[in-house]
C-alpha cells in the first residue's frame, strides 16, 4: 500500500471521486491558474500546483515554476497529505525520510520545502493538494497555512462548479435533442395538438391545427372566441374549463368547420396542466379526425344489421362456432333443425354433441383443418342429432370467419332427408325401425360391434354396459286396447327412452315389446343411473324389466347380449319393474 493511503477499498472511492469531475488530462483554465499564482505570491514561493493524485501519477491541473505537466506517483510529496485533512508542510525534504530519496530532492532541482493543503471533495475524499515548493529549508507562517487551505476550498469549488456546468450541458443538449424531436412531431402529425392558459389564450399549437382550422392570423395570444365563430367557440371553451375544473383528463367530440362549409367531427382528448406546485395552470388537447371512421363505421354497422337480417330470414340453417367448439350463434332455422325451441337451448353447447357419435372424430378433424386455414372451407354430410335424440341427414358448409374480431367457424346445415337417393332412402329404411324411428336390430348390432371391436383394439378407459329392456304385460295392454293403442304405447316408449338416453348411448328396438340399449360409460355406476332414469321415465302405468350385462375383452357381443338376456329374464321372475344384471361367466 502506498504511503499516506488507507484501505484498498477506501482509495477505489477516492478515485472513483476523482474520475467524476472528469477533470485529468484537460487543459489549462484560468479559474485553476488565478489560484495557484495566488498560492505563489502567499507563501513567496517559486513553484505552486494544483495535483491531483490518480492511480499511478500525480496530474496537474495547474501549474506555476514547474515544466512538467505529470509526475510519477511514487515521487510524489502531495500522496503524504491523502490520508490527512490538515495543511503538511515537509520543512526539509532532505531530512524527511518518507522524501528524502526522490529523484526531485536529491538532484536538480534539489527541493527542500514542501506545504499542502488538501483538496477535499464534498464526500470527504481528498483528491489531491494545492501545494507550494521551495528550493529553500523553510517553514510556513499559521496565517499562511490558513490562507493556503481557504485557496484550496476554493479550488474544490471551481471543480464543482466545472462539473455542474458540464452536468448543465449535457442536460441542455438532451433537452434540445428532445426538443427538436417534439418539434419534429409536431410539424409533421395531422394529429391538431395545442394548448391553452386559463383565460383560454392559445400558447402552443402545431401547423396541423393551422391547416385544419384555416386561421391566417398567428394563435398564439389568442382565445377560441378570436378565431371562430361563436357557437364552436362556446362549445370549445365549455370542455376546456370542464376539464380543467375536474382535474382530469376527458375525451369529446368536437366539430371544426372547414374553409369549404363542411363541418369535420373530431375526437379530442384534453387534459389539465400543472404547475410544480399541483395548480392547474391550463389545459393541453389532442384531436384527431374521425368523421371518415365514423362514417365507414356507421357504413359497416348498417352493412351489418341487413346481413343479419339476411341470416335471420334465412332457411338454411348459420351457426357461428367459437374456436373452443362451443355454438355462438344460431339463426331460427338452425333452431328448429336442432329440434330447440329457443336459442339459449343451443347456446354455449358444444357443437359437436349435435353429431352422431361414431361421427364425431371425423367431423373434429375437419373443423381443426378448417381452424388453421387449410382449407379455409369445407363441405360434408353427416347425422345431426337433435336434442331429442332423433337423428336427421345433414348436408353442411364450414368456413373460417372473424366474429367479433376472433377466428370463428360459420357452418350452414341443410336437412336433405327429402333430396336422399332411393339408394339412401332404402339403405336408411333398413337401418330404422318403421314403428319406432329408433335403429334395429341390425342396425343397432352393426354400431355397437364397431364400439366393441375399437374397445379390442386399444385399452380404453370405462366400462360398455348392453341392457334389454322389456315391457311388462305388453300383450295384455295390446289384448286389451287393441293393436293400433299397443303401437302408439310402443311409439311413446321410444320417444320417452329416446330423451332420456346420453348422446354417446345407441338404442333400438329389438323386437315386438323388447327394447336394447349400449352404454359406453365411465363406470357401471354412471350406466345405471341411465337404466334407473329409463324404468322412471315409463308412462303411467306401464312399467319394465331391465337386464343387462358388461362387457368384457373376453366376450364377443353376442355372449355379452346373452347374458344380458339372462339377466332379463332374472328381473322378470323377481317380479318384474327391476333392474338385474348379470356378470361375465367364468373362462372355461
Amino acid at each position: 500500500m502506498s504511503a499516506g493511503i488507507g484501505s484498498a477499498a477506501s482509495e477505489e472511492r477516492r478515485l472513483r471521486t476523482l474520475h467524476s469531475y472528469a477533470v485529468l488530462d484537460t487543459p489549462a483554465e484560468p479559474a485553476f491558474d488565478d489560484l495557484t499564482e495566488l498560492a505563489a505570491e502567499l507563501c513567496a514561493a517559486p513553484t505552486a500546483l494544483i495535483s491531483l493524485v490518480d492511480s499511478d501519477r500525480q496530474w496537474f491541473k495547474s501549474r506555476r515554476g514547474i515544466d512538467a505537466q505529470e509526475t510519477p506517483r511514487g515521487e510524489s510529496f502531495c500522496v503524504h497529505a491523502l490520508a490527512s485533512h490538515e495543511v503538511l508542510v515537509i520543512p526539509d525534504a532532505s531530512r524527511d525520510p518518507r522524501v528524502a530519496d526522490y529523484l526531485c530532492v536529491r538532484e536538480e532541482p534539489h527541493y527542500r520545502f514542501y506545504a499542502g493543503a488538501p483538496l477535499i471533495a464534498a464526500d470527504g475524499a481528498v483528491l489531491g493538494t494545492l501545494c507550494v515548493v521551495d528550493t529553500k529549508p523553510r517553514d510556513l507562517e499559521a496565517t499562511q497555512r490558513r490562507h493556503l487551505a481557504v485557496l484550496a476550498a476554493q479550488v474544490i469549488a471551481q471543480l464543482e462548479i466545472r462539473r455542474q456546468a458540464a452536468a448543465l450541458a449535457a442536460v441542455v443538449r438532451e433537452m434540445s435533442e428532445t426538443k427538436r424531436m417534439l418539434d419534429g412531431v409536431l410539424r409533421h402529425t395531422d394529429v391538431l395538438i395545442y394548448a391553452k392558459d386559463l383565460a383560454g389564450r392559445y400558447v402552443m399549437v402545431n401547423p396541423a391545427i393551422v391547416q385544419a382550422t384555416r386561421v391566417t392570423e398567428d394563435m398564439i395570444g389568442r382565445t377560441d372566441h378570436d378565431l371562430f365563430a361563436r357557437e364552436l367557440a362556446d362549445e370549445y371553451r365549455r370542455n376546456d374549463r370542464r376539464i380543467m375544473a375536474a382535474g382530469q383528463r376527458q375525451v369529446f367530440t368536437e366539430r371544426i368547420v372547414h374553409e369549404d362549409g363542411t363541418h369535420r367531427n373530431y375526437q379530442s382528448t384534453k387534459f389539465p396542466v400543472y404547475d410544480d406546485a399541483g395548480v392547474v395552470i391550463g389545459m393541453a388537447g389532442v384531436s384527431t379526425d374521425v368523421t371518415d371512421l365514423e362514417t365507414a363505421r356507421a357504413a359497416h354497422e348498417d352493412a351489418e344489421m341487413r346481413l343479419r337480417t339476411v341470416v335471420e330470414q334465412s332457411p338454411v340453417a348459420i351457426s357461428v362456432i367459437a374456436e373452443s367448439g362451443v355454438l355462438v350463434y344460431v339463426n331460427p332455422a338452425a333452431v328448429a333443425l336442432c329440434g330447440a325451441v329457443r336459442n339459449s337451448d343451443l347456446h354455449g353447447k358444444l357443437a359437436l354433441d349435435l353429431v352422431v357419435s361414431d361421427q364425431r372424430d371425423g367431423i373434429a378433424a375437419l373443423i381443426a383443418s378448417v381452424l388453421a386455414g387449410e382449407p379455409t372451407t369445407k363441405s360434408g354430410r353427416t347425422q345431426l342429432l337433435r336434442l331429442d335424440n332423433r337423428m336427421v341427414p345433414v348436408e353442411f358448409t364450414i368456413s373460417r370467419i372473424q366474429y367479433s374480431g376472433v377466428p370463428a367457424l360459420q357452418a350452414e346445415v341443410r336437412d336433405i332427408t327429402a333430396d336422399l337417393s332411393d339408394r339412401e332412402h332404402l339403405e336408411l329404411a333398413a337401418n330404422t325401425d318403421a314403428l319406432t324411428q329408433l335403429l334395429n336390430r341390425r342396425a343397432w348390432t352393426l354400431r355397437v360391434q364397431a364400439i366393441v371391436d375399437a374397445r379390442s383394439a386399444a385399452s380404453q378407459s370405462g366400462v360398455l354396459v348392453i341392457a334389454m329392456i322389456d315391457i311388462d304385460h305388453f300383450k295384455v295392454y295390446n289384448d286389451t286396447y287393441g293393436h293400433p293403442a299397443g303401437d302408439d304405447l310402443l311409439r311413446h316408449i321410444a320417444q320417452v327412452f329416446q330423451a332420456n338416453v346420453r348422446p354417446d348411448d345407441v338404442l333400438a328396438r329389438w323386437g315386438g315389446e323388447e327394447f336394447v340399449v349400449a352404454l359406453p360409460s365411465p363406470t357401471t355406476t354412471d350406466a345405471l343411473g341411465v337404466l334407473d332414469r329409463l324404468k322412471t321415465a315409463m308412462p303411467t302405468p306401464q312399467t319394465c324389466s331391465i337386464g343387462y350385462a358388461a362387457w368384457t375383452e373376453h366376450d364377443d357381443l353376442d355372449t355379452c347380449i346373452s347374458r344380458a338376456d339372462k339377466a332379463l329374464y332374472a328381473a322378470k321372475d323377481a317380479g318384474r319393474n327391476c333392474i338385474i344384471g348379470r356378470p361375465a361367466e367364468p373362462e372355461s
